[in-house]
Formats: structure tokens, C-alpha cells, sequence
């Protein structure tokens, strides 16, 4: 038996806001299932935005966030998928934003998992199954560029 996953990443070649200043604020290794608690609550972190701005609904650097309609349909597939929130600001332009980070499993378990990530020398990977990424493609999610990878199953 196999599933389809896709590799998710963001998408490029829109004006995004681009996350600055983070280090000292995250410690993205405690982006996990065991220490994501360390994190603090809300996270607020700076943000760099230009003009004619994109908020999409999903961002992958330097963490996975997602906006709070792609939570809701992310939870339709994982209703046990922790998440913790991040206020994103732009202090020069007065403007701010509200993303929610799912801590994501490493490996999927046996291929139940609707998103996960692996850990890759050459950079972490997010996974995301097939059904979940056309959920979010049908609500008009922005942001996400997707890649086949196919996952042979016992």
C-alpha cells in the first residue's frame, strides 16, 4: 500500500512578509512535540513588509505558520495537532499579523499523519498529504507551492 504526500514549501516570487530579527526570540529546536511548551505564548516576533504585501496562509521560514483558516482545515485531518500562536509586527509600518505554528511530528507513524516533517541534512522537510494539501487548495489557500513524493507503506 502507498500514500501520496507532497513536499510542502512556500511559494515564490510574491511579497511576503519576511520574519527578522527572531534569533534569541525562537529557538526553532524546540519546535517539537517535547519543548514546543519552552516556546513563549503569545510569540511575537518582527516582521519586514513592502509594498503591495501578501499575508499568505502559509509560511515555512524560520518556522511552518499557518493562518487561522488553514488551522481549521489543518485540525479537520489532525484534530490532535498542537499549535501555538505567533503575532507577527511591523513596528515602522504599524501593521501586524496572526499566524499559528502546528507542531509538527518527525516521520510520519505508519502514514496516519496528515502533515510532518523530516529531518534532512540538507534542511528540514515538511510533508503533507495529499488530501489535506487539495483541502487547502479548494479554499483558495495562498502561499504553498507543493512537490510529489510518494511513500510506500507496510
Amino acid at each position: 500500500m502507498y500514500r501520496n504526500y507532497l513536499t510542502l514549501t512556500a511559494q515564490k516570487g510574491n511579497p511576503v512578509p519576511q520574519i527578522v530579527n527572531w534569533y534569541g526570540k525562537l529557538d526553532v529546536r524546540n519546535v517539537n512535540r517535547k519543548d514546543y511548551r519552552k516556546i513563549p505564548v503569545p510569540l511575537m516576533l518582527e516582521m519586514r513588509t513592502g509594498v503591495d504585501v501578501v499575508y499568505p496562509d502559509i509560511m515555512t521560514f524560520p518556522l511552518l505558520l499557518v493562518s487561522e483558516e488553514a488551522m481549521e482545515v489543518i485540525l479537520l485531518y489532525d484534530k490532535e495537532m498542537p499549535f501555538f500562536f505567533v503575532a507577527l509586527f511591523d513596528t515602522l509600518k504599524e501593521e501586524s499579523a496572526s499566524y499559528y505554528c502546528p507542531v509538527l511530528p518527525e516521520e510520519a507513524a505508519g502514514g496516519t499523519e496528515a502533515l510532518y516533517w523530516i529531518r534532512r541534512r540538507e534542511g528540514d522537510e515538511i510533508r503533507i498529504c495529499e488530501e489535506l494539501a487539495e483541502s487547502l487548495m479548494e479554499r483558495g489557500a495562498v502561499g504553498m507551492e507543493l512537490n510529489a513524493v510518494l511513500s510506500y507503506l507496510n
